[in-house]
């Protein structure tokens, strides 16, 4: 039984959230009765937050960069077992096991935990891959799914990866060759290129989420560089088997068991005095299906802003507390704000546009303040293209400079609301309850995957 901590003593959680909705709430509506700038308050908060949260990032990113090893030694090589929990994964499996089998340094073990299939999967499956073992088992979800494949392993790393997810052929070398190096390194993540199925919004769905994933990589590797990392995704995630085994395993009361197994870890390690070590990988690379549709995307985001609250929740304890280090002290504090700045965000537009509706105009000072924070912000996105591709050992192309200006220059006219408006659905469906698991997907035909 996986234990959900509560609050001792004073709730720092609680506390700030409450500061954080109290100052919500009277900049939003205190603004009815303010005239010139101080009428966007509630943007002016948001604005001044962003932008530092976004410049610590890129500071922090870049020296994390700086002060990357390179490790001479040949390491030792560890064993690895892959895990795919699948369900109605027909069209999508047979292109990420064919890119595992075919890796460079191919697993000892590959399992497919079959959640329940109603599709042909199973039968793929038995008929296509008779070297790969398969677990059938009623629907019950990805934890429990995971859960019930972990005794079967005996390596010593468990790699999970979503049947949608394809490696490139030298990404299980790489995680060899990192855990291999580093003793203490317990949970790791692959580097991930999300990849839209073809047709409708698929190409600008693709183009703003490659760079939201690009900069989400470098603000991991800074975290990680502080020992804060609290999120390796579960489409490409390492771990070490023993330190798994001994949290209990994934949790399957979580709608994000790979954020909330995280915590669990950094406890048990801090708990004993030590700083939990998880790394991204930048060698271990691979592609992901993302959403390519407004409401599939939304359906998604909901998901994980709610499963990212329910996670702070439970391990509202620990923020604030001197007794987890840089994490309680200062990261979480400030996962504890980013629980409320989409809204925030959403807010700020909201009274952009009311502002509008009483025909007076946006005050010049509102203007030039929106025109300086979209410059910082394009700015600070471009310079992530180059940071990335640092980090990478690939030069920044031309086209994909030009891609990356246009999404930044783009984004926050549509994909940034599209986003703020799935993080306060991720609130609500927090408040009403658990979100199931699944494919965040249409379904696709063999023949439309085969193209």
């Amino acid at each position: 039984m996986i234990a959900d901590h509560q609050s001792p003593g004073r709730d720092n959680f609680g506390s700030l959230l409450l500061a954080c909705s109290a100052l919500l709430i009277t900049s939003r509506f205190g603004a009815a009765s303010l005239t010139g700038p101080l009428a966007w308050a509630v943007g002016l908060v948001y604005i001044c937050y962003d932008t530092w949260l976004l410049s610590q990032m890129v500071r922090t990113s870049r020296r994390a960069l700086r002060d990357q090893p390179f490790p001479q030694t040949p390491p030792p090589r560890p064993t690895v077992a892959v895990l795919i929990a699948a369900r109605n994964e027909e069209a999508a499996l047979p292109s990420s096991l064919d890119s595992l089998l075919a890796q460079d340094d191919p697993a000892e073990q590959v399992i497919v935990i079959d959640d329940g299939s109603t599709d042909g999967t199973l039968a793929l499956l038995r008929e296509r891959y008779p070297a790969v073992g398969v677990l059938s088992k009623a629907h019950s979800g990805k934890a429990r799914s995971l859960n019930q494949a972990l005794p079967l392993c005996t390596s010593d790393l468990v790699v999970t990866l979503d049947a949608d997810t394809i490696l490139e052929p030298g990404a299980l070398a790489a995680v060899r060759r990192s855990f291999g190096l580093d003793a203490e390194l317990t949970a790791a993540c692959g580097v991930l290129t999300p990849v839209c199925q073809p047709g409708g919004l698929g190409p600008m769905f693709e183009l703003y989420q490659t760079f939201e994933y690009l900069r989400s990589l470098l603000w991991r590797l800074a975290w990680s560089h502080e020992d804060t990392l609290v999120l390796v995704s579960g489409a490409f995630a390492i771990f070490r088997r023993p330190a798994l085994l001994a949290v209990g395993g994934f949790d399957a009361t979580s709608a994000v068991e790979d954020y909330e197994l995280l915590f669990r870890l950094h406890r048990r390690s801090l708990e004993g005095g030590q700083p939990l070590r998880v790394r991204v990988l930048g060698e271990a690379r691979a592609t992901t299906d993302v959403p390519a549709r407004p409401l599939l995307f939304l359906r998604q985001r909901r998901r994980w802003f709610a499963g990212f609250i329910e996670t702070m929740f439970r391990n509202r304890d620990m923020v604030g507390s001197r007794r987890f280090g840089r994490l309680g002290r200062f990261h979480l504090v400030v996962k504890t704000v980013d629980t409320l700045l989409p809204v925030y965000g959403l807010s700020a537009f909201l009274a952009l546009i009311l502002l509008l509706l009483r025909g007076t105009g946006i005050p010049l000072a509102i203007l030039l303040l929106l025109a300086a924070k979209f410059s910082f912000d394009f700015s600070c996105h471009v310079y992530c293209l180059f940071l990335y591709h640092r980090w990478q050992g690939r030069p920044v192309s031309v086209r994909f400079f030009a891609r990356g200006a246009l999404a930044s220059l783009t984004e926050p006219y549509f994909f940034q609301f599209l986003r703020q408006l799935g993080a306060v659905l991720g609130w609500i469906a927090f408040v009403r309850g658990r979100i199931e698991w699944g494919p965040e997907r249409p379904a696709r035909s063999q023949e439309q995957a085969r193209g």
